[in-house]
């Protein structure tokens, strides 16, 4: 294993680490100023679920580039698919926020 190959590794560890203390500082202090009820329950139902509906769709374009023929790489397409399962998840809250 190559000093890059690590320090994508360790790149990729810290990030999950900090992402889940990010979730958790963050429910902690919303739970401190009463922030966490059954609206913001609610709302991230709604959000996780939405999310999940534009990574379907995200999928399903995926399969039918793949049946037209176009060569798709797994590391790209893995990288993609996360983002977009997050920004679905993340836009699908801010919006959920706003109309409630």
């Amino acid at each position: 294993m190559g000093v890059d190959q690590l320090l994508a590794l360790l790149g990729l560890l810290l990030g999950v680490l900090g992402g889940l203390f990010g979730l958790w500082w963050g429910r902690k202090l919303a739970a401190r100023k009463r922030g966490i009820d059954e609206r913001y329950e609610n709302i991230a139902v709604k959000a996780l679920a939405n999310g999940w509906r534009v990574t379907l769709v995200y999928i399903s374009v995926l399969f039918i580039l793949l049946v037209m023929g176009i060569k798709l790489s797994v590391a790209p397409v893995l990288g993609t698919l996360l983002l977009i399962h997050m920004a679905g998840w993340a836009l699908s809250f801010i919006y959920y926020q706003i109309k409630f």
